[in-house]
């Protein structure tokens, strides 16, 4: 009898010990991007639960192309149910601006993060957000539609080779095609059979986005936008960059190279099924790709001729929502994904975008993991983020300037003149942003 009640009271302790530990278990939400970042996220999620089984972290996706309204809508309301948010860098200083962020924890050390990319992250000399990674661009091509159309591929990586990073980054300053060659080479590459096109030559990964297509204009020596953030005027319509938005038409109308109107991730899926020869996209879609049958290289992104050399860089931050209830617990978890050897690992295993952290980018560039293809790709991203990348404009009005220019490129693939196109982008957004800085 005395064994069978100090079981019973053994047993009603710890189930007391159980709905105690259960009553403190932290519960926090984090929005995100839907697909390959999600499951990449989770699995971060799923690491920091290993290591601290009081915190569960529930993630809520939304699709990219309803992702920015969203968050827009959710941090203004001050919603306290969000703990913590996608931030792309860009958005930083509105979000900011406007009371949306809490400010980083001063104790977290950041000091292993690349500091252009921590820079990102703050807004009149305040740390709002953390680099969750960075990105990359590349031109993507299909070996085998080149060598059926007699045309020599650009100087790239590919399968069977390896590449130190000395090796990359001569490839990167000395070989890296012009637009100009890539425009030559789609139009031998584009297929048209009974009247429609059954294979393009070339596409961009973000259609219309600024992201993608701010080295048009920048290779050719005019930013998008004044120093002040808020001026478009004599930048977006200038002749640098008239010359990068005509070029742009030219592929959808008069060369017809490129398909009209892709959604997100279907170049991706074109180039997989053979159906596109050349597309200008991410890191991210190495993996994707690898797990084609397409026998693909992967070369520098391009640039004008007589130009500089530009790339796309920038990518999402994690930063904490003013209104959360759970401070301490999302500056922890930011902090873990971020700036720590198991979260930052854990995300770049499962996304494959080019890491902010330092020491993983020393792995990059001298570990023999990374001598091979695919692997290698990276050490082109690593040369590109110290010697080429160029950051999108720091304004508190960047959702105005995405918004305007979106617009004007989305309209100018559809045979809307340049000039008319880049007019009104630049009259929609000084008359939104405007209002912003006032």
């Amino acid at each position: 009898m005395k064994i069978t009640q100090f079981a019973i009271a053994a047993g009603l302790a710890a189930g007391l010990l159980a709905g105690t530990a259960l009553a403190q278990e932290k519960t926090l939400t984090m929005i995100v991007i839907e697909g390959g970042d999600t499951t990449a996220m989770q699995a971060v999620v799923d690491a920091y639960k290993a290591e601290h089984p009081d915190v569960a972290i529930n993630l809520q996706p939304y699709p990219f192309a309803q992702f920015f309204q969203v968050a827009e809508l959710r941090l203004r309301s001050a919603e306290t149910g969000i703990d913590l948010v996608y931030v792309d860098a860009p958005l930083l200083a509105s979000y900011a601006s406007r009371g949306f962020l809490s400010p980083i924890d001063a104790a977290i050390d950041t000091s292993a993060l690349v500091p252009a990319a921590l820079d990102a992250g703050r807004y009149e000399g305040t740390q709002f957000a953390l680099p969750i990674n960075n990105s990359a661009q590349v031109l993507y091509f299909n070996k085998a539609l080149f060598e059926a159309a007699g045309i020599t591929p650009p100087a790239g990586l590919t399968e069977g080779e390896t590449a130190s990073q000395v090796e990359v980054d001569t490839l990167a300053s000395s070989e890296r095609w012009t637009w100009e060659q890539v425009a030559e080479a789609a139009r031998a590459l584009t297929v048209f059979e009974g009247g429609r096109t059954t294979t393009y030559g070339f596409t961009v990964e973000q259609f219309g986005e600024l992201y993608q297509l701010q080295p048009f204009g920048e290779s050719l020596g005019s930013p998008v936008i004044g120093p002040d953030g808020y001026t478009a005027a004599g930048y977006l319509d200038s002749e640098a960059w008239t010359k990068g938005a005509t070029f742009w038409g030219n592929l959808y109308n008069e060369w017809a190279v490129s398909p009209k109107s892709l959604g997100y991730g279907e170049a991706a899926s074109l180039f997989g099924n053979g159906q596109l020869a050349m597309f200008a996209g991410g890191t991210w879609n190495l993996p994707i790709l690898s797990a084609t049958d397409v026998d693909f290289g992967v070369a520098p992104y391009p640039y004008f001729e007589g130009g500089s050399v530009v790339t796309p860089t920038g990518s999402w931050y994690v930063g904490v929502n003013a209104a959360s209830a759970n401070q301490a617990e999302a500056m922890a978890f930011a902090s873990y994904l971020t700036t720590s050897d198991a979260g930052t690992k854990v995300w770049f295993d499962s996304l494959q975008q080019l890491p902010t952290y330092t020491p993983l980018l020393d792995t990059i560039s001298t570990s023999a993991d990374y001598d091979a293809f695919p692997q290698n790709v990276f050490r082109l991203g690593v040369y590109d983020s110290l010697n080429t990348a160029k950051a999108r404009p720091v304004t508190a009005a960047y959702g105005q300037l995405q918004d305007a220019f979106r617009t004007a490129f989305v309209d100018i693939a559809n045979g809307v003149p340049v000039a008319d196109a880049l007019a009104s982008a630049v009259q929609k957004f000084e008359a939104a942003a405007s209002r912003v800085a006032q």
